[in-house]
């Protein structure tokens, strides 16, 4: 309370030194937290995508032999896949091109709607987490036998039926074919890139077949599972097995799972923002930390300038000090101390500042910072545990405290370091 107090005292004294670090900092930090808040959204465990932290992709087997190129995932090697013990939950869905072009009848019969429509198995509702409204997911009865049923959002409810309106029982036509609505789920914001859909619906029905021209079992698949950190490894060495058992079968066209093609979300998440990472959590902590650093050492150095500035017209008042026994920490230790609080207010403007920005130009924001090509003109929803992630306010409180390490310390320190009767000549 004693620091904060002079602060205070501080800032009245002193307007345009405090007003000035402030800004300084709200701007550093804002920018500081833009970046992280648009990669926390990809990489957090964010609702209806809860599993990303344990989450690993397989959209391609590549084959072992050197005179073929690659092969596709099918029904048929997800069958193996549904044997292993190690995952606690896996799913299955049609390669995106499948539903780049769907639509939808609206209600008068005669116009359609552009959809995003994502052939998938009942897994998908078990591996992510969407807020069911009215009804419920499609079953393993309905895949079986193949029925053409459907879950949609609130949008889309909204659009075919009216705002509120009663939805499951009830057919839409998707791309001419006539399915049952089973279930209404919250709109999900198109940030979730591996769950995001308009609607949903088995790959076994009859949509896939007519409008593609091939059955169910011929579908090509991107196969996501979802497997603890402690089973990690026993999750590859099943996988291996899987992989034998294949390659036992299909002697002509042996296929390498565990290669390159199985990634984590993480590493996913970075070769998609153009590196190449094997990207488990310490790689991610030494690609952060760096560009947090180098983001914050500029206006450092800026503040830096004012804080010595600022030290010299106080070293009489620390020599006086140093003349009646404080040490020379204790004095360190007050000047950090006052600008950590002056850091700390301008963290939080600039916290403010970036959760402003990123709401209001989040159309463009998450567009410029990503390669996901469905938010080009596109205004994403946004949830508030986008924003108020523990790691969030992590990032924030350490980039406050190193942005007042950097600007603050180093100069105070060389101040203090001066001779009493030097310190004590500058006074006028």
């Amino acid at each position: 309370m004693r620091i904060i107090r002079q602060v205070l005292a501080l800032m009245r004294e002193e307007k345009l030194y405090s007003a000035m670090y402030i800004a300084g900092t709200a701007l550093a930090v804002a920018f500081v937290m833009l970046i992280a808040e648009v990669y926390y959204v990809k990489v957090a465990d964010i609702a209806p995508e809860v599993h990303r932290s344990q989450t690993y992709y397989l959209d391609f087997l590549p084959l072992k032999s050197d005179t073929l190129r690659g092969a596709n995932l099918t029904h048929e090697v997800f069958a193996l896949f549904l044997q292993m013990k190690t995952p606690e939950c896996m799913t299955a869905a049609t390669a995106s091109f499948f539903g780049e072009d769907s639509h939808i009848k609206l209600a008068d019969g005669l116009h359609d709607h552009s959809v995003n429509l994502k052939l998938t198995e009942p897994g998908f509702f078990r591996l992510y987490d969407y807020h069911f409204t009215e009804g419920g997911p499609f079953t393993q009865d309905d895949f079986d036998n193949g029925r053409n049923v459907v879950v949609i959002t609130e949008e889309i409810r909204d659009l075919i039926f009216g705002r509120g309106a009663k939805a499951v029982g009830r057919t839409v036509s998707i791309n001419n074919y006539e399915s049952r609505v089973c279930g209404v789920v919250e709109t999900p914001s198109a940030l979730m890139e591996e769950s995001v859909a308009d609607v949903w619906s088995p790959y076994s029905s009859n949509i896939l077949h007519n409008e593609w021209g091939m059955t169910w079992r011929q579908a090509i698949l991107d196969v996501t599972f979802s497997v603890p950190a402690d089973r990690h490894e026993a999750f590859i060495r099943e996988m291996k097995e899987v992989e034998a058992r294949y390659n036992s079968v299909h002697t002509d066209q042996p296929v390498s799972m565990v290669s390159r093609h199985l990634q984590s979300h993480y590493s996913k998440v970075w070769e998609s923002i153009g590196g190449v990472f094997n990207a488990w959590n310490k790689d991610l902590i030494w690609y952060v930390v760096p560009s947090i650093l180098l983001l914050l050492l500029v206006p450092a150095l800026n503040l830096s300038g004012m804080v010595a500035s600022r030290m010299e017209r106080r070293l009489p008042e620390m020599a006086v000090r140093k003349a009646f026994g404080a040490k020379r920490r204790t004095l360190l230790g007050q000047v950090v101390g006052e600008n950590l609080v002056l850091t700390l207010f301008g963290g939080i403007i600039g916290l403010c500042l970036a959760w402003t920005a990123l709401y209001a130009w989040r159309d463009w924001v998450f567009y410029v910072f990503s390669d996901n090509s469905k938010l080009y003109g596109a205004v994403p929803v946004i949830e508030g545990e986008m924003f108020f992630g523990p790691a969030i306010f992590a990032i924030a409180l350490l980039a406050c405290c190193v942005l007042n390490v950097l600007a603050a310390t180093v100069p105070a320190w060389f101040s203090l370091r001066k001779p009493i009767v030097e310190s004590m000549m500058l006074k006028k």
